[in-house]
Formats: structure tokens, C-alpha cells, sequence
């Protein structure tokens, strides 16, 4: 009785202190990523449950890494892909909702929702911003989002 009891302790004290990991999959749909053949693909990784860690390394070898934070998206932001190496960090990425997943996505799907939110310098320079929320209509924690960087790259991105 004692052992399953140690067990049931240790196990939950396994499960609390350890901190979530999502891996999430970036794919090139618009500017010079997409249009290679065939575009490349990166994983990144969100550690925590409501902040925490960010990592990616794209497939050129630059390496990401920054902290992540949940945000509310509450208002439109209407920058867009005009010139990249000047518009990052924004409030949110309005615009790369829409071209990922349609007009009128953002307004529909993600205003006023929570969300994960990270802007990273990457050791070579490059900035990219990723947003991630967890989908309407899924299963718990399944999440899609959007990610822009300052090479005029728009991904999607799922998990």
C-alpha cells in the first residue's frame, strides 16, 4: 500500500514540475522562403504552459532563441508586408491571419482571444514574431498560428 502511495507522489511531482513542450511546424507560404523548390520546413518549440521558452533553427542554421507570453488580441493592427526589416516587432500580426487563413480570420478567430505571443532575433540577425493560438472546433491542445520575419517570409504554423 506504502509503494503505490510513494508512487502516486512521485509521479505528480514528475508531472508539476515539469514544464510543457509544444513543438510547432513553420511553413513558408508567402516571400522568398515560399518560393523555393520545395519550400523549406522548421520546428520550433514553446516550453511552458502560460510563458516560458522559445526556440527555432532554421533550416540555414540560425538559431532563435527568446521568451514567450500570452497576450490578448485586442485591437486590429493594419501594418503589413511593405518592408519587413522595419515593421517587427507588432501588437499583433493581423495581416499574416488573413494571408494564412483567409479575410477575416483575425476579426473572426482571433480578436479578443488569448494568445501565445514571441518576437526573437535570431544570432545572424533575422527577426520573426510568432503568434499561436489553440484552434476552434479541435481537440485540447491543438494550436495553428502565423509568423513573420524581417526577410519578408510568411509562415503558417501548426501543432
Amino acid at each position: 500500500m506504502k509503494t503505490k502511495l510513494v508512487l502516486a507522489f512521485l509521479s505528480a511531482c514528475v508531472v508539476a514540475g515539469s514544464a510543457a513542450a509544444f513543438a510547432e511546424t513553420l511553413y513558408p507560404v508567402q516571400g522568398p522562403m515560399a518560393a523555393q523548390a520545395p519550400p523549406p520546413v522548421m520546428k520550433a518549440a514553446f516550453h511552458g504552459t502560460t510563458s516560458g521558452n522559445f526556440s527555432l533553427v532554421q533550416t540555414n542554421g540560425e538559431s532563435f532563441q527568446a521568451k514567450w507570453t500570452t497576450i490578448t488580441a485586442s485591437f486590429i493592427n493594419n501594418k503589413t508586408l511593405e518592408n519587413p526589416a522595419s515593421y517587427l516587432p507588432q501588437p499583433n500580426l493581423a495581416f499574416a491571419w488573413d494571408t494564412v487563413y483567409g479575410q477575416g480570420y483575425f476579426v473572426g478567430q482571433v480578436l479578443g482571444n488569448r494568445i501565445r505571443q514571441v518576437v526573437a532575433t535570431g544570432d545572424r540577425g533575422t527577426v520573426i514574431q510568432v503568434e499561436m493560438q489553440q484552434s476552434f472546433g479541435q481537440q485540447a491542445g491543438v494550436y495553428n498560428g502565423v509568423a513573420v520575419d524581417s526577410k519578408g517570409n510568411v509562415y503558417k504554423v501548426v501543432w
